[in-house]
């Protein structure tokens, strides 16, 4: 997708997966977020594990995908640090600038012809 496909579906989406390391492993949560121009604002739960690993380690991957059926299906994955900290009621809010930047839309592929999946015979409809 390009910036402008990208910010479009962001805007309509509320609920992410937010992934931080933990030692040498990732893990995950689901989280609220919202668009805020060309950055994420993303709210974890009161008393998430991930909040005490942000805090130590602010790199994150937040990432958001929809598959209400096969050429619907789209997503987004931002990478970076978790900047603009604050915590209220026990929840940690942060933002991710949407500068380094992974998406996918299905309904980009092609449906026929070459890059379709299709060979040549194939009965598949």
């Amino acid at each position: 997708m390009n910036a402008a496909e990208i910010t479009e579906f962001l805007a309509t989406q509320s609920r992410v997966v937010v992934v931080a390391v933990d030692g040498t492993a990732p893990v995950g949560t689901v989280a609220s977020a919202t668009l805020d121009g060309e950055t994420w604002r993303v709210t974890l739960r009161a008393g998430d594990p991930i909040a005490d690993l942000i805090a130590r380690d602010g790199r994150v991957c937040v990432c958001i995908d929809q598959f209400p059926e096969y050429y619907k299906i789209k997503g987004v994955a931002a990478h970076g640090r978790a900047s603009d900290q604050s915590h209220v009621d026990g929840r940690l809010t942060f933002s991710i600038p949407l500068d380094d930047v992974t998406s996918f839309d299905f309904g980009k592929l092609p449906r026929d012809g070459a890059g379709s999946g299709r060979t040549v015979g194939s009965s598949d409809s």
